[in-house]
């Protein structure tokens, strides 16, 4: 999108810690680290909210579509590793394989691609229903047989990555049979794939000891094939190039385990109901893989599927998004809120086993490979600006999972700064395991020129910060110095034009608009820097021009733009665009063009009856799975229609007007929400808007308009919220300890 230009001049650069108390002190990052703060609220993660809407999580469609290569399967993950449902390929966090801008996700062979041979799972069977379970994290199979030779039965098969157990993938059959007669069942399976990788070179599988499960292949003894599938197969291998030899000096380990997959499953006479599990377990460290393997095995069916849904129900019981009134909307929001979510760890999880976790890619953790529509696995600008801020009022466990990935990279940082002529920190276009530039050789311009991630990443921060007020990572986790480090890298960047102006620009620059590059003053990057460098405690100014006025933007010069900048905006682009309209024009009060554009922001965009993100509208695909466009519509929802917006010192919900609900037909209501440990429940529907606080941390204050008197939150309280009119919640007590906070607007 063409952006307007901005010419801006520093007032000075003092570089001061944001909540050092003495102001007159020099800067450094152990100022930080020793100013007194109160500890971050914990993390909520029980049910306290009210009982939430449990229809409408089933996404359902008829086994035909397995044999339309045009309507996409789900990808599944749980935070370490991904797939597409029934493709040949797995993917694990923080595997890649590849030089520089050849790096990429490597391929594990998918030895839990396991289907029946039959008309069902090749999509020529109309009684074949699959289903996928967004309130269980389950795909699920469910087939009829009433002709198999007048012994009919019934089939299900659930697959899912594991949400606890997150190195395992999981395959659960059930066969129980309809009819009396007594005869055995017997149904192929496909034969599996070969166990090589383009990526990996793996040692020959060895076959280790059977380990002995709870849980036998029928309902009556122990069989030979419960023997069988005790029997535990492993290889380990390494991946076959390094990213950058300066930062890994060898290939990455993987190890894959798996419990032994038969020719065919068998209903043998006489037994009403038989039942296998599969599983496959993969890991850097043989010992974790091998240890998930057996405590899974060690369980009944009942139990490790018991142990994987709860923690998904207990995620939706305490957040949710309700779009009463339209029930394609509905899906499509719960869908792109699981897709979201189910490609980081849950906390429960990681707390009990740790690592590895490496980032958010634009099409998550279940794609990859040398495929350039999947972006490779790498994190870009979309992980910080269309995804975290989405997850940040989701649960802050995931945004610190995302800074800390950021910060990891951190040296690798400061190098390329240095390497590239400038001061502080400067991130790579485009990251993978090492954080040097890992762009494809088809765009170098891209990496030349998108400066603006570094801003990205300290918007990120700010976000994180405002609705956590977590000073102990500001100051015991290195989360100071790293907020000056991008600000040190924008003061450095800045060239004084003594030819011009005699302000100081941005030259050379790439903005969110990738069809020019090298620009002197793109807005997007001069504000995005602008509010870097303000996080950082240093100043600027911004000079602005009749026609954009930041930041004293009035509603008719925001509709200007829009005027100037929609006509303009490549149609063809990807969904974040008419995200970003959509809200832009509630601001300003427009509901019919905003609600055009929240239409235009999903619908094109989404395929099929499992509501799979594509980056380019119909009929293109582009990239599949596409959680940057599935964050833009998210953040349609939560910042547009349901009303929220945060600062560093406050969160305020404007209630909708009637009509801004009445032309999209929808009532919004967010609950869940968190912000300063608060769980935060927001109704928006046709007859009313409230808010309601059904879990404190700490005590809260509440006020509505502007400088009325605040008063303390109480707990489970319905606050009506007039239309148009604004409710601020804020910490009772001031988190910054008399601190100056930046501005959030750029131009003092």
């Amino acid at each position: 999108m063409r952006l307007a230009m901005l010419a801006y001049r520093f007032l000075s650069i003092i570089g001061l810690c944001l909540v050092r108390p003495d102001r007159g002190a020099a800067s450094n990052v152990d100022d930080c680290k020793t100013a007194q703060c109160t500890t971050r609220p914990s993390s909520v993660t029980n049910e306290s909210i009210t009982t939430v809407d449990k229809l409408h999580y089933e996404l359902v469609a008829s086994g035909e579509i397995l044999n339309d290569p045009s309507t996409p399967l789900p990808t599944l993950a749980n935070g370490h590793l991904g797939f597409t449902v029934f493709d040949n390929a797995v993917y694990m966090a923080g595997l890649y394989n590849g030089a520089g801008g050849l790096s990429h996700r490597a391929r594990i062979p998918n030895v839990a691609n396991i289907q029946l041979n039959n008309d069902c799972y090749r999509g020529k069977d109309h009684s074949c229903i699959i289903t996928l379970d967004l309130r269980s994290g389950v795909f699920r199979v469910n087939y009829t047989d009433l002709n198999y030779t007048k012994n009919s039965f019934r089939m299900t098969h659930q697959l899912y990555p594991h949400a606890l157990y997150r190195r395992l993938i999981v395959n659960q059959f059930v066969f129980e049979r309809l009819t009396p007669e007594a005869g055995a069942i017997s149904l192929p399976l496909v034969p599996g794939m070969a166990f090589t990788s383009e990526d990996i070179h793996f040692q020959p599988i060895r076959t280790l000891a059977s380990v002995q499960s709870s849980s036998s292949s029928s309902s009556g003894a122990a069989t030979q094939l419960d023997d069988d599938m005790n029997r535990i197969y492993q290889s380990c291998g390494t991946t076959l190039v390094v990213e950058n030899s300066t930062y890994q000096t060898e290939g990455r380990p993987v190890c894959v385990l798996w419990n032994h997959v038969p020719e065919r499953l068998d209903l043998p006479e006489n037994v009403q109901t038989v039942n296998f599990t599969f599983l496959m377990a993969v890991d850097e460290n043989v010992a974790v893989a091998e240890k998930e393997l057996k405590a899974a095995l060690a369980q009944t069916d009942e139990e490790l599927l018991q142990a994987h849904t709860s923690l998904w129900g207990s995620f939706w019981n305490r957040f949710d998004i309700l779009m009463t009134g339209n029930e394609p909307l509905q899906h499509v929001v719960r869908a792109s809120i699981f897709y979201l979510v189910s490609n980081l760890p849950f906390e429960a999880s990681f707390t009990r086993s740790p690592g590895p976790f490496w980032g958010l890619s634009p099409t998550g953790l279940g794609r990859g490979g040398t495929n350039l529509d999947d972006y490779e696995g790498h994190s870009f600008w979309d992980t910080e600006i269309w995804m975290f801020p989405v997850l940040n009022l989701i649960d802050p466990w995931y945004s610190r999972l995302l800074i800390t990935y950021r910060m990891k990279m951190l040296p690798t940082a400061r190098r390329h700064a240095i390497e590239t002529g400038y001061n502080g920190v400067r991130f790579p276009w485009e990251s993978a395991f090492t954080g040097v530039e890992v762009t494809q050789p088809c765009c170098p311009a891209v990496s030349k020129y998108a400066h603006h991630i570094t801003g990205d990443i300290s918007f990120a921060l700010r976000q994180y910060l405002a609705t956590t007020h977590d000073l102990e990572w500001l100051r015991e986790r290195e989360g100071c110095g790293m907020i000056q480090s991008i600000a040190e890298f924008w003061s450095s960047r800045v060239r004084f034009n003594y030819t011009g102006t005699e302000n100081y620009d941005i030259p050379a620059v790439m903005g969110p608009d990738e069809d020019h590059e090298n620009v002197t003053n793109n807005a997007y990057t001069n504000v995005i820097a602008g509010y870097a460098l303000y996080f950082g405690d240093k100043r600027m100014q911004f000079f602005w021009d009749t026609a954009l006025q930041y930041p004293v933007m009035k509603a008719y010069t925001l509709w200007n733009d829009l005027l100037v900048y929609e006509p303009v905006t490549r149609p063809t682009g990807p969904a974040m665009s008419w995200s970003m309209h959509a809200i832009n024009h509630l601001d300003i009060g427009n509901p019919r063009e905003a609600a055009e554009n929240f239409n235009r922001s999903y619908q094109p965009y989404i395929r099929g009856p499992f509501h799979v993100w594509c980056e380019l509208q119909k009929p293109a695909t582009g990239a599949r799975n596409f959680l940057t466009g599935a964050g833009g519509f998210l953040q349609a929802v939560l910042y547009g229609y349901a009303g929220f917006r945060v600062y560093l010192d406050r969160l305020q919900i404007r209630g909708r007007y009637l009509q801004e609900l009445s032309v999209v037909d929808i009532a919004v209501t967010a609950q869940g929400v968190q912000y300063l440990g608060a769980l935060i429940t927001v109704r928006q529907t046709m007859e009313k808007s409230e808010i309601i606080v059904t879990h404190l941390d700490q005590a809260l204050v509440i006020e509505f308009g502007d400088g009325n008197v605040a008063t303390d939150v109480v707990l489970n309280k319905v606050y009506p919220l007039s239309r148009g009119a604004i409710a601020t919640i804020r910490a009772k007590s001031n988190p910054y300890h008399g601190c100056d906070l930046p501005k959030d607007v750029i131009g003092y």
